[in-house]
């Protein structure tokens, strides 16, 4: 997981791209990680600028003086960001380059966040946690440079409580050697993190951020997967009641008869382009109104509000039954599908999925469908707001 940008001192580092391909101005993008540091953020923005061929230059300043250029118009966007009210007249986000994954963490021997008590935090000096609790008015004990520092000082009692990434906090225990036993943790929520491009810019060039939102996608780093502590409360909530939803024989039925069609690949893809272009059309209405449909919202509305989506599909990964409508008809190339489907295991979670525009986190649960002789027929795919399932009591 990405490290926490601290961001650094005065407007000091000036780079360029180096691409000569485009005619348009650079862009002007403020940061703090120099560009001699071998970065996933920095090649993460260099192999999207590549993509749309355009020139950027960086600027290296603190990033709340960022924020304050970008309002001023003096810079066109500044990286990484996490979402702002404060930015929303002035500037878009784009899609996340990174999830950070925020916990509170306490040492064993305080109460943690719900203590009845004064609480003293600690933080790192201007990072995204700190403005954090600058923004809803949490008072800051200490502010230190880094997360070691952070650490050592919840180790001594210095503090009592501290908000940070998971991965961070983890490696931190690690190198300090400390005892991960002896400190308790409750997760907050996910923060996506992106670049700020001004409204100024975005207006000059309207098509920008759909071009670089892509690029995200196809310059993405790793994928944000669950930790294995986070997968357990996932399963411990859901898994029976999935399980018993995969052993339905309204459903097992419906995927039954669709199988018995046989339908060529070629066909699927063809279905798959209609349901694509148009919607809604017989066959979403099919999909979408059916008995085994009705069992899925049924299912859905007993489990809200954990449940996003609900997804039946066929040997092939084709839509056999669905909870709401999907943006493609077939699943047979997707992780969800081809994760669980005549695989060994008893169930498969897939990776964090960000909704920009509902700004909502979601991980699917994939769960195997099997006929009378153990033989798997087809698939359930089942959308958790993850963010509700960690932070449910």
């Amino acid at each position: 997981m990405l490290t926490i940008l601290i961001l650094s001192s005065a407007l000091t580092f000036l780079q360029t791209s180096g691409l000569q391909t485009s005619a348009r101005e650079p862009l002007l993008l403020g940061t703090s990680i120099p560009a001699t540091t071998n970065s996933t953020s920095h090649q993460q923005i260099q192999c999207i600028m590549q993509q749309k061929q355009q020139a950027y230059q960086l600027l290296s300043m603190p990033w709340r003086r960022a924020k304050q250029e970008v309002k001023m118009g003096r810079i066109d966007g500044y990286f990484t960001a996490m979402p702002t009210d404060d930015m929303q007249n002035y500037a878009q986000l784009s899609a996340p380059l990174f999830l950070e994954n925020w916990y509170w963490f306490w040492h064993q021997r305080h109460a943690g966040p719900r203590s009845q008590t004064k609480i003293r935090y600690g933080a790192i000096l201007g990072s995204h946690q700190a403005d954090w609790f600058n923004a809803k008015n949490y008072k800051l004990e200490l502010e230190v440079g880094d997360i070691a520092q952070l650490v050592q000082l919840l180790a001594i009692g210095r503090i009592d409580v501290i908000l940070a990434d998971l991965d961070d906090f983890n490696h931190a225990i690690q190198r300090l050697k400390l005892q991960p036993e002896h400190y308790r943790q409750a997760f907050l929520q996910y923060v996506p993190l992106g670049v700020y491009f001004s409204a100024a810019r975005l207006e000059q060039q309207p098509d920008f951020m759909p071009q670089f939102n892509a690029g995200v996608h196809l310059c993405a780093s790793a994928p944000f997967a669950l930790a294995e502590t986070e997968q357990q409360l996932i399963v411990a909530q859901l898994l029976d009641a999935g399980s018993e939803l995969a052993r339905d024989r309204l459903l097992i039925n419906a995927v039954q008869q669709q199988n018995r069609l046989q339908l060529p690949l070629a066909d699927i893809l063809q279905r798959d382009t209609l349901w694509q272009q148009q919607l809604p059309n017989d066959l979403s209405n099919a999909v979408l109104h059916s008995a085994a449909a009705e069992r899925l919202r049924n299912w859905q509305a007993n489990n809200q509000p954990l449940i996003t989506e609900v997804i039946l599909m066929d040997n092939r990964g084709a839509n056999v039954a669905v909870s709401d409508i999907t943006t493609d008809y077939w699943q047979g190339d997707e992780t969800p599908f081809l994760g669980i489907f005549n695989q060994q295991h008893d169930y498969f979670i897939d990776v964090v999925e960000y909704d920009q525009s509902s700004q909502r986190f979601q991980v699917k649960l994939s769960l195997p469908l099997s006929d009378n002789s153990g033989q798997h027929i087809g698939a359930l795919s089942i959308g958790i707001d993850v963010e509700r399932a960690l932070t449910r009591d």
